[in-house]
């Protein structure tokens, strides 16, 4: 597939053009170019010209069999990639997520088992698709992590915030119990009953609660980077960032701490469930 096939360019366009000038004398290496590479899109500056590419009929036409695929047949979206997520990759998975978002499909069931690797560029549109999907009470489940990607999720602390189940069947287990909740709380909601008031127990700062010396903590609270940047955070938070993109998740070795039960709440945080902190993406 050649590109002045696809899009039809006259004469005087492909004059003009440095693909054709490069390589109107080697036809057989005009078969399937990447003209998008050549012009260099991919760069910060060259931005606009990116944009003009994607609406290109023969980018669209590369892009067809990126190995992301999607279905729409039911309440649950299931995605499913296969190679190494690169940058192409991620970007034809963003164009699968926009379309999902535009026809209102919050659940996901993502199937990475015939995914080999997978670049920051990836995990940082995983992570956006996850906190896309919870900010509309949806939820992305991601089935088939193995070998090399699992290694890129355990080094990068993603395990702890992205939902990963082994098999398929416990993933439809999870979208059924929410389906079932669903329908529970409309059906509470349809009877009015008082909800007594919940309490609230106010946290004060750990060097407060431990009165200058954790008693498991060899430094004290005074040379404590907790207490020195006075951070709003609970000291049980640990930052982490993929791609301009941070993330919360809870220090294991917190779990079991006095401090960490008396004001941990268990809605909130655990093991498994974290809070993912706005962030702008990397441009």
């Amino acid at each position: 597939m050649k590109c002045f096939e696809i899009t039809k360019c006259s004469e005087q366009e492909r004059q003009n053009c440095i693909v054709w000038k490069t390589y109107k004398d080697l036809p057989n290496e005009m078969e399937n170019i990447k003209c998008w590479v050549i012009k260099g899109v991919y760069q910060e500056e060259n931005r606009q010209q990116f944009q003009k590419c994607r609406k290109c009929p023969y980018y669209q036409k590369m892009h067809q069999n990126t190995g992301i695929s999607s279905s729409l047949s039911s309440d649950v979206a299931i995605v499913t990639c296969e190679g190494s997520i690169n940058n192409d990759k991620t970007r034809a998975l963003d164009q699968v997520w926009t379309s999902l978002k535009t026809n209102k499909k919050f659940k996901v069931l993502m199937d990475v088992s015939n995914v080999t690797n997978i670049y920051s560029c990836g995990l940082g549109q995983l992570i956006k698709i996850h906190k896309e999907c919870e900010a509309h009470k949806g939820v992305l489940l991601i089935v088939g992590v193995k070998d090399t990607v699992r290694t890129i999720l355990l080094s990068t602390k993603l395990e702890k915030l992205l939902r990963i189940y082994d098999n398929p069947e416990d993933a439809v287990k999870h979208f059924q119990n929410m389906a079932r909740k669903e329908q529970e709380a409309i059906e509470a909601a349809s009877r009015p009953a008082p909800k007594p008031p919940r309490v609230i127990k106010t946290r004060v700062p750990c060097w407060i609660y431990w009165k200058g010396q954790n008693p498991a903590n060899a430094t004290r609270c005074d040379e404590c980077y907790k207490k020195v940047s006075n951070t709003k955070d609970p000291c049980w938070i640990v930052e982490g960032m993929v791609e301009g993109i941070s993330f919360q998740y809870v220090n294991e070795a917190c779990i079991g701490c006095e401090y960490f039960d008396d004001f941990c709440d268990s809605n909130e945080y655990s093991e498994t469930e974290v809070q993912v902190k706005p962030a702008l993406p990397k441009q």
